[in-house]
């Protein structure tokens, strides 16, 4: 591996955080890029490790109405979030979406049933069957 580092520069690092990094990012970055790439890398793997604690903990604890008010949460925010970067609201809803809710909620059709009314507006069912399948 080729880099543009001394052996002293280097030695910042654990081999274990160099295997983090490829190639092309040991010839390119400066070590403060470098030294910020572990460490976005490290808070992302700490929030999978937070989403995987959260799935397997947390969520499988909640009442049903807990359930439906989590639901109706993230719903109404990422509908929302679409709407306010000029997306359709819909957008939040993909095949790959349907799949992961469906995978850590297997009652996930009863309950958005549930959560649709308490969204404060009218839902075009259609729509979202539409792209739920697509």
């Amino acid at each position: 591996m080729a880099t543009k580092y001394t052996k002293k520069q280097l030695t910042n690092f654990s081999i274990e955080e160099l295997k983090c990094f490829s190639d092309l990012q040991l010839k390119v970055l400066s070590i403060e890029e470098l030294k910020s790439d572990l460490k976005m890398q490290r808070i992302i793997e700490i929030g999978k490790v937070s989403e995987n604690n959260f799935w397997s903990k947390e969520y499988p604890r909640k009442s049903r109405e807990e359930r439906i008010m989590y639901w109706l949460s993230t719903t109404h925010k990422g509908m929302r979030t679409q709407g306010e970067i000029g997306q359709s609201e819909y957008s939040e809803f993909s095949s790959k979406w349907y799949e992961r809710v469906s995978s850590v909620e297997p009652d996930f059709d009863e309950i958005f049933k549930e959560v649709v009314p308490k969204l404060g507006f009218e839902f075009d069912w259609e729509e979202y069957h539409k792209r739920i399948q697509s």
